[in-house]
């Protein structure tokens, strides 16, 4: 038996009273956080960090996959906003600068009405009769009460479902194994025109999807997946451990034409296998493990890479970036022979596009997979554009009510999380779970066992959101406050 400790019994100051509170500042979070204040209620969001944005920010993923004209609602808005500051590149993919999202998401929370709440945990969930009316939370004021109409999980590991006692799987289904994690660096003072003159020399050595070899000097917009030589000549020199899980090299980013001389790119390189990322001792290792990859690696690039010579590491990732952990087993759980079959939901809440992986393991969780010569994704695939149907019942548990969840958490198998993970999905995941938490905070007696899906499917229409296949063949309204 675990050894325990007893806790006295103690009263908990309420700090807040909100119609929506969000839990959780990343991609999702923003999105519900915007989506729920401009629908009219008072939101609140709280988040661990002493900034917005999570993987976007925290953990160095800047990045957007898709191509910018295949963004709607509320990332296009985000966007376009970025890019207008010159925080963004909207091109065959959507790059950008960290410090001006982590700004940029901040004041459309803000100008949307949200009320932030930072350096902040969610600890407790507080239910009561089946529903949840709230959460336990901790921060330098203490442990604190807030109490809410409704719930936006947008943790990424579905804390709040889970220590709710909603019922989740992790990871794949058969083995629980989990895709692997990353720790970023952020690398200055790289000569771009000369990285493009290797990378064009040289293009049996990237991946062939145009998507992922983008080196576009005019728009400073920076993909590539590849360097699969390089990584095999620094094993077999002995400048990396022949053991390290990592077979290629990538980079993304955007740089001004006037710093193409000494660009800055985000390096996701760093691989780490066997990692839960609900395991506070095994994110400390890999955190750990993952620096020291990441030393290793620079050391690579500076070394072959022509334009590294004199690039240094200007930072890491705030914390380590993880693919995958819990999904909540909600009211349906969107499979992948949905997504093959272009499956209708009565209950549609958004259309998600993404990259299609087909049937290909992305990020797979076998250690050492990823870039591989087995690997056709890294080395070999093309990828068209996919579109499918998200059901608001993927996003909603059985129990407790009161409770939306929105991101990777949702429910979904292993083989969709893969196109559903990625932030222009999660982005929409977080405006459709803000609408809907907004539309029935204001009901006190609301039935959350038969939503009002024509209601929100008509209120995520007026703000933008393609909510169907068929809004595709209809021109949809621009972002609106409604």
């Amino acid at each position: 038996m675990t050894d325990c400790i007893v806790l006295p019994e103690s009263r908990v100051e309420i700090a807040a009273r909100f119609d929506v509170l969000v839990c959780g500042g990343g991609v999702a979070g923003i999105a519900a956080a915007v989506a729920a204040a401009r629908s009219g209620a008072r939101t609140g969001l709280i988040e661990r960090a002493g900034f917005l944005g999570g993987t976007a920010t925290g953990s160095s993923m800047g990045l957007i996959v898709i191509p910018a004209r295949e963004l709607a609602a509320f990332p296009r808005e985000f966007f376009e906003r970025l890019h207008r500051e010159q925080g963004a590149g909207l091109g065959d993919v959507v790059p950008w600068d960290i410090e001006s999202y982590k700004i940029v998401a901040m004041d459309l929370v803000v100008e949307a009405g949200a009320l932030p709440l930072l350096h902040t945990w969610f600890s407790t969930p507080i239910v009561r009769d089946g529903r949840i009316e709230g959460v336990i939370i901790e921060n330098k004021s203490g442990r604190q009460a807030i109490l809410a109409g409704s719930v936006v999980d947008a943790t990424g590991d579905g804390d709040v479902a889970a220590r709710a006692g909603v019922p989740f799987v992790k990871g794949r289904e058969h083995d629980g194994m989990m895709r692997p994690m990353t720790v970023m660096g952020r690398i200055g003072n790289i000569d771009l025109r000369r990285f493009k003159e290797y990378i064009d020399a040289h293009p049996e050595d990237f991946a062939q999807d145009d998507g992922r070899r983008v080196v576009d000097l005019d728009s400073g917009i920076v993909r590539i997946d590849g360097f699969f030589s390089v990584v095999e000549r620094a094993k077999r020199e002995g400048l990396l451990e022949r053991s390290m899980p990592v077979n290629y090299l990538r980079f993304s980013g955007v740089n001004p034409r006037e710093r193409l001389d000494r660009a800055l790119l985000i390096f996701n390189s760093t691989r780490l296998y066997g990692v839960d990322g609900t395991s506070a001792a095994d994110v400390t290792r890999a955190e750990i493990e993952g620096r020291r990859q990441l030393r290793a690696l620079l050391n690579v690039c500076r070394k072959y890479l022509p334009g590294f010579e004199r690039a240094f590491l200007i930072d890491t990732s705030s914390h380590i970036g993880v693919r995958e952990t819990r999904r909540i087993r909600g009211r349906c759980t969107l499979t992948y022979d949905d997504i093959a079959a272009g499956r209708r939901f009565a209950d549609a809440a958004f259309v998600a596009t993404s990259v299609d992986y087909g049937t290909a393991e992305i990020h797979a969780p076998d250690r050492g997979h990823e870039g591989s010569k087995a690997d056709a994704w890294a080395r070999e695939m093309v990828l068209p554009i996919l579109r499918f149907e998200f059901p608001l019942a993927a996003m909603l548990p059985a129990q407790p009510s009161r409770l939306v969840v929105a991101g990777r958490c949702c429910s979904m198998t292993h083989d969709v999380d893969k196109f559903a993970r990625n932030m222009a999905p999660t982005a929409m995941m977080g405006q459709a779970a803000g609408a809907y938490a907004a539309l029935m905070a204001r009901r006190p007696d609301a039935d959350w066992a038969n939503p009002p899906v024509a209601e929100l499917q008509a209120l995520l229409r007026r703000q933008g959101v393609p909510v169907t296949l068929d809004d595709y063949g209809a021109p949809l309204a621009r972002q609106t406050a409604t």
